[in-house]
């Protein structure tokens, strides 16, 4: 399991923890904040690619033209490796839905999900809801080829937690796996934080303690920060939503 770091706001205190982690099954990256609410105007640009990097990109591309069936399809995943190792992960991501849109396969619909999520949490809030979206939508088709992947639908709900159109989306669909898997960890965790945002903070900690008999390793890292969080709730005071 991967950590994503979240902004949460807990009780009347407006306690903003930073260094909790929601928990991915998938995909690398950490979260900085809340759902943002503002819509963005356009999509934010990552700037100039290094030269090198151009310059490679510009032969693949040419090379991907000159290329078909199997051939081009490695000459795509190369470039899709290239962007990603610049940390330009909307290229990246925009590679590899096109590689998805060829191939129809669940891990290519996957990685899509996950590179536009690493760009859209390198993003700042006004204009996160796009690329939450464009994940989403690369999870859905995941999830179409295979409905039981309950990981890409953990992965999938966190998403929603930054498309201010779906608000609700994020906890239905975390209730959906743990209704499949009532042990599912990543799943478990993440609501427990869902629950620290609408400051349900008894529900909150019998979830994280729930956490913690499941994984039942206190050397595990999930497990440390599940005992984190619980050491600030039981430090804060008790509001009227607990």
């Amino acid at each position: 399991a991967i950590g994503r770091q979240i902004a949460i706001v807990v009780g009347a205190g407006l306690l903003l923890v930073i260094g909790l982690y929601m928990i991915t099954a998938l995909s690398a990256g950490m979260k900085t904040a809340a759902p943002a609410t503002t819509p963005a105007a356009e999509v934010p640009s990552g700037g100039a690619l290094p030269e090198d990097v151009a310059a490679r990109a510009e032969a693949l591309q040419q090379e991907i033209t000159a290329s078909t069936g199997e051939a081009a399809l490695d000459k795509r995943r190369e470039l899709v490796r290239l962007y990603a190792a610049a940390e330009r992960f909307d290229l990246a991501a925009a590679e590899q839905k096109r590689l998805a849109e060829q191939t129809g396969t669940e891990q290519d619909w996957v990685l899509a999900g996950n590179l536009y999520y690493d760009w859209m949490e390198r993003q700042p809030p006004a204009t996160r809801a796009i690329f939450a979206k464009q994940a989403i939508a690369a999870y859905q088709k995941a999830l179409e080829i295979n409905p039981d992947n309950l990981d890409v639908r953990t992965d999938m709900a966190i998403a929603y937690m930054y498309d201010p159109d779906n608000p609700m989306k994020a906890i239905q669909e975390t209730n959906a796996v743990l209704e499949r898997d009532p042990n599912h960890i990543q799943a478990n965790f993440n609501r427990g934080i869902m629950l620290m945002q609408i400051n349900r903070v008894e529900q909150a900690i019998a979830q994280f303690e729930k956490v913690k008999t499941l994984i039942g390793n206190p050397d595990d890292p999930v497990y440390q920060r599940a005992e984190q969080v619980l050491e600030m709730l039981r430090s804060e005071p008790r509001g009227a939503g607990s």
